[in-house]
């Protein structure tokens, strides 16, 4: 399988209109448009009845309070994910998702799967289409000296529909479809709040 965008290349800057925060004025991070890039996915196994699409961010730090000299999250302070969109049960019929399909107001939009939560949730459990459901773009800390890079997945299977609770997590997505799982594909883009780093 082959997942591409028109936003961005594998490894490039993913423009900040498909960021949940940008650098603003004096430096300082505002709201973004937080949309959806397009996606599109191509070399479908025979036998994929459905998809799973997601996005994570491996590179989140695991302590805001750690500063360098710079006054910096070290870029080489140890790190977790975060997941900005998990979304199972696309139809196998898709081959795309359109710019800013899903995102905002269109989170609940029929035919692109079920809605998952993200991180952004804080473990709680927010209502469908609210920030912390579908879709929600980067938005790592002004303060980190590394580049974030977020992996777009899409995984292809061989059910139409995977045996998920209510409330769909990442954790619960991953293992259910391990079993079911034909293939895969994977776009990275990168992204920094710092505007030291975000101008170089």
């Amino acid at each position: 399988m082959k997942l591409t965008s028109v936003n961005f290349r594998d490894g490039e800057l993913i423009p900040e209109a498909f960021a949940w925060g940008r650098i603003g004025p004096e430096g300082k991070t505002v709201r973004s448009a937080n949309l959806n890039p397009q996606l599109a996915w191509d070399d479908v196994p025979e036998g994929t009845r459905s998809f799973v699409l997601a996005c994570l961010d491996d590179d989140v730090p695991t302590d805001l309070a750690e500063r360098d000299r710079l006054g910096e999250i070290p870029a080489s302070q140890l790190r977790r994910r975060f997941v900005h969109w998990v979304q199972p049960d696309c139809p196998a019929c898709v081959r795309e998702i359109p710019e800013g399909a899903i995102a905002e107001a269109r989170k609940c939009a029929s035919g692109f799967g079920r809605l998952g939560i993200n991180d952004y949730s804080r473990g709680g459990t927010p209502e469908a289409g609210d920030t912390g459901t579908g879709y929600d773009g980067p938005c790592p800390p002004f303060f980190d000296a590394r580049w974030h890079y977020y992996r777009f997945m899409v995984f292809a299977l061989d059910t139409e529909s995977l045996d998920l609770p209510a409330e769909i997590r990442w954790a619960d997505v991953e293992a259910a479809m391990k079993p079911h799982l034909l293939a895969s594909a994977e776009l990275v883009g990168r992204y920094s709040l710092n505007p030291r780093i975000a101008a170089c």
